[in-house]
C-alpha cells in the first residue's frame, strides 16, 4: 500500500484498514518542513495549501482537539456529503434543518454560524445568515475534512466559537491519475463522480465532477400517514446536484507554490412538508428552490524566505444565488403573483489574507496574519412595489499565534486576534417610513469589534501517552439575517446585536494500551454569554432576537478501537452534552444528550470486506418551548465490499437495516430501509 501521511491513526498499518472515528486525531507541530514542501511525498494527494492547521506529521506538538476524515475514510464509511463526513467525528451532531431541508452539523453543539465552513482555509458560508447545506457538498473531490473543535486556530479568522470545518481539495502526485465511481440506491437515486489530474514536475492540474439525483426516498414502513404525508416516497424530496472543478498550481521549487483554483456547484431540490401530528402550532409550508448555484475563484500561494521563514496568500471570490418558491398548497402548482412568495438571492463574498510565519527565535513558530472578508446580500421579492434591497458588511482580523516546544514533552499553542466588523449598507423597504412605494431606506447600522486569545498546553508523560488542556475566548458576529430580517413580518428587526461570546475550556487523555487498542477521552465545559436568543411579544405577537442568553454545556468524549486479528476491528465512540439555558426557560434545540456510534470491519479474504455500523441518538428538542421532539433512534448500516480486479471495487449493502421510522428534527422523518450498489475504479 502506498505510504500516507496519516491524519488518523486509526489506520491499522498490517492490515491497511481504516477506522477513522474511532481513533486518536492528531494535529502535527506546524513544522517549517510541513510547511514548505509541497512535493512531499508523505501529503499524499493532500492540497496541503488547503490546511490552516498542520495535520501532518510535526516535530513535537499533536493537537486532539484537531480530528481528519480522509478520503479513504470516507469511502470506508460511504459518506457522500460533508455532514455525513463529520458526523464521524465523536462531538458532531448530525441535524436536519427541516422546515428548509438542509443538512447540517453542531460541532460540540455549536451550529454552522458558530463553527463555520471553509473549503482551502477560504470561508464558503452564505453571507446572509452564516448557514450553508451541507447536503449541496459532497465529498468525491476531497482529500480529507479536517474539523476543530472549540481550540480552533485564530488564523481562520472571524466567527469561530465553537470550531471551524475545513473542506481540503485534491492534488495530483502522478504524471496521470485519476477514480471514477457511479452507483444506484432506492427510488431512482442515482450518482456518479470522477477525478484526474496530473503533475509534471514544474506544474500539475487537477480537475474533478460529480452529480447526483434523486426524486426521493422511500420511507419506513413504519410510518403513519399525517394530513401531507401518505407514506411511500416522501413527498416534494426531489434533488438535483451537479459539480465541476478544477485547480493549476505552480512549483517552481521544492518550497513554493502558487495555485488557482475554480469551483461550480448547480443544484435545485423540494422541501418535503411538516408529516408530524402538531400541525396546530406548525407553520405550513409548501417550498421548492428551482435554482441553487455556488461558484468559487480562489488563489493560494506559498513563498519560501530563507529557510526558516515563509508567506502564505489566498485571495477568493465566491458568488451565491438562489431562487425560493412558496406554494399555497401540496399540489405545488400556484404561487400567487405579487405577494412575496418568490424570493431571490444574489449574494457574492471576496476577500484575502495573508501569513507570515518564522522560526528563526529557537523552539518557537511564530506565525502573523491579516484577514478581509467582505459580504454583500441582495433579495428580491414579488411584492408589490418592493425593490431589491441591498446589505454589505466587512470584517477585518489580525492574528498572532505562536507555538513553543518548551521542553521535549511540554509543548504549548498560544493565539490572540483582533476582529472589527463593519457594516456599510443595510436597507430596508417600508412604503410609509420611506416616503412611497419602491423608495429604500437605511436601517441604523452600528459597528462591532472585540478580541478573541487562546491557550493550549500539551505533555507527553510516556511515548504513547498524553494530556492537554486548552482554554479559548471565542466570539461570533450577528450575521445579516439576524440583525435586519422580517422573518416573514414575524419579527422585529435589531440593528444593535453585540457578538456572542464563549469561554471554551477542555481536558484530555489519550494512550494505547496492549501495543494496538487506542483510547482517548475528552471533558469540555462551554460558557457562552451574550447569547442571541428570541424574545417573545417585543411588538404585539411579534418576536425579536436579542442578546440576552446566558448559556451553559458541559460534555464528555471517549473513543476507542482496536485491530482484534488480523481480519477484525471494531471500534466506538461516544458523546456526551447537557445544556443549561441559565436565561429562561427555553431548551436549546437539535442536540441529543447522549451519541453512540460503533462500527465494525471483517475480511475473510483479502478481495471482500464487510462492514457494519451502528448509531445511537436519544431525543432531541426541535422546539425551544420543548414541545415539539424527536425521539431517540438506532440506525444499522452495512456494505460488502469486493475488489473483483486491481482498483475496481465493486460494493453493496443496505442502509437502515432494521427500517427505523426516525427524525433529526420533529416531523421530517428520515429514509426508511435503503438499497444500493456502486462501483468505483482509481488509476
Amino acid at each position: 500500500m502506498k505510504k500516507q501521511k496519516r491524519r488518523f491513526s486509526v489506520r491499522i498499518k498490517k492490515r491497511g484498514l481504516l477506522a477513522p472515528v474511532l481513533a486518536v486525531s492528531l494535529l502535527s507541530t506546524p513544522a517549517m518542513a510541513d510547511d514548505q514542501a509541497p512535493k512531499s511525498d508523505e501529503s499524499g494527494d493532500v492540497f496541503t495549501l488547503g490546511n490552516v492547521e498542520v495535520t501532518g506529521k510535526g516535530e513535537s506538538i499533536k493537537n486532539p482537539a484537531v480530528e481528519v476524515v480522509t478520503s479513504e475514510d470516507m469511502l470506508q464509511f460511504d459518506t457522500k456529503t460533508v455532514s455525513e463526513a463529520a458526523n464521524l467525528v465523536p462531538g458532531v451532531t448530525l441535524a436536519k434543518m427541516g422546515a428548509r431541508n438542509e443538512s447540517t452539523v453542531y460541532v460540540r453543539g455549536f451550529d454552522l454560524k458558530h463553527a463555520p465552513l471553509f473549503m482551502d482555509g477560504i470561508p464558503i458560508y452564505v453571507p446572509y445568515d452564516g448557514n450553508v447545506d451541507l447536503g449541496r457538498f459532497f465529498t468525491y473531490d476531497l482529500s480529507e475534512l479536517v474539523i476543530s473543535k472549540g481550540f480552533a486556530s485564530v488564523l481562520y479568522g472571524p466567527n469561530t466559537m465553537g470550531g471551524a470545518i475545513n473542506m481540503v481539495s485534491k492534488r495530483p502526485t502522478k504524471e496521470f491519475e485519476g477514480s471514477a465511481g457511479t452507483g444506484y440506491s432506492s427510488v431512482d437515486q442515482y450518482h456518479a463522480f470522477a477525478n484526474f489530474g496530473t503533475n509534471q514536475g514544474k506544474w500539475y492540474f487537477q480537475g474533478g465532477g460529480s452529480w447526483f439525483d434523486t426524486n426521493g426516498f422511500e420511507m419506513s414502513e413504519h410510518y403513519h400517514n399525517t394530513t401531507y404525508e401518505n407514506g411511500g416516497k416522501r413527498n416534494n424530496a426531489y434533488a438535483q446536484d451537479w459539480k465541476v472543478s478544477g485547480k493549476l498550481g505552480l512549483t517552481p521549487n521544492s518550497t513554493d507554490e502558487y495555485a488557482l483554483s475554480y469551483i461550480y456547484q448547480n443544484g435545485e431540490k423540494g422541501v418535503p412538508p411538516y408529516a408530524g401530528d402538531n400541525l396546530t402550532n406548525q407553520k405550513k409550508k409548501f417550498w421548492q428552490w428551482p435554482y441553487w448555484r455556488k461558484q468559487s475563484l480562489y488563489f493560494t500561494s506559498n513563498t519560501a524566505i530563507g529557510e526558516k521563514s515563509y508567506v502564505k496568500t489566498r485571495a477568493y471570490y465566491d458568488r451565491f444565488k438562489n431562487s425560493l418558491l412558496i406554494f399555497t398548497n401540496d399540489s405545488y402548482s400556484t404561487v400567487t403573483p405579487n405577494s412575496g412568495n418568490r424570493s431571490w438571492y444574489d449574494d457574492y463574498t471576496y476577500g484575502a489574507s495573508i501569513e507570515a510565519g518564522t522560526k528563526l527565535i529557537s523552539n518557537n513558530e511564530i506565525k502573523l496574519a491579516f484577514l478581509f472578508k467582505d459580504d454583500v446580500h441582495r433579495e428580491d421579492d414579488d411584492a408589490t412595489g418592493s425593490p431589491q434591497k441591498r446589505f454589505e458588511e466587512r470584517i477585518f482580523t489580525i492574528a498572532l499565534e505562536d507555538t513553543i516546544k518548551l521542553t521535549d514533552k511540554l509543548s504549548a499553542i498560544l493565539g490572540v486576534s483582533y476582529d472589527f466588523q463593519n457594516t456599510v449598507q443595510a436597507q430596508d423597504y417600508n412604503p410609509i417610513v420611506s416616503g412611497g412605494p419602491n423608495v429604500l431606506h437605511d436601517f441604523d447600522r452600528k459597528n462591532n469589534s472585540d478580541v478573541n486569545a487562546q491557550a493550549a498546553l500539551f505533555y507527553a508523560y510516556s511515548d504513547t501517552g498524553k494530556v492537554h488542556a486548552a482554554v479559548a475566548r471565542k466570539n461570533r458576529y450577528p450575521s445579516i439575517k439576524d440583525k435586519y430580517s422580517y422573518r416573514f413580518k414575524t419579527y422585529v428587526p435589531n440593528e444593535n446585536l453585540d457578538p456572542e461570546v464563549s469561554n471554551n475550556y477542555e481536558i484530555g487523555v489519550e494512550d494505547t494500551f496492549a501495543k494496538n487498542i487506542r483510547v482517548k477521552s475528552t471533558l469540555f465545559f462551554n460558557d457562552i454569554s451574550k447569547y442571541i436568543l428570541e424574545v417573545k411579544n417585543v411588538e404585539g405577537t411579534k418576536s425579536q432576537l436579542q442578546n440576552v442568553g446566558h448559556v451553559q454545556r458541559y460534555g464528555y468524549e471517549l473513543e476507542a478501537n482496536a485491530a482484534i486479528t488480523e481480519s477484525l476491528e471494531a471500534g466506538m465512540n461516544y458523546t456526551f452534552m447537557y445544556n443549561k439555558n441559565r436565561t429562561s426557560d427555553l431548551v436549546i434545540t437539535d442536540l441529543p444528550k447522549h451519541k453512540f456510534f460503533a462500527y465494525g470491519t471483517y475480511s475473510p479474504i483479502k478481495q471482500l470486506k464487510l462492514f457494519a455500523s451502528l448509531e445511537y441518538d436519544t431525543r432531541r428538542y426541535s422546539s425551544s418551548d420543548g414541545v415539539d421532539e424527536a425521539g431517540e433512534f438506532v440506525v444499522i448500516n452495512t456494505k460488502a465490499s469486493y475488489e473483483a480486479i486491481k482498483d475496481l471495487v465493486l460494493e453493496a449493502g443496505i442502509n437502515n437495516l432494521l427500517d427505523r421510522d426516525y427524525e433529526l428534527t420533529e416531523g421530517y422523518p428520515e429514509a426508511g430501509r435503503t438499497y444500493f450498489v456502486q462501483a468505483r475504479y482509481k488509476w
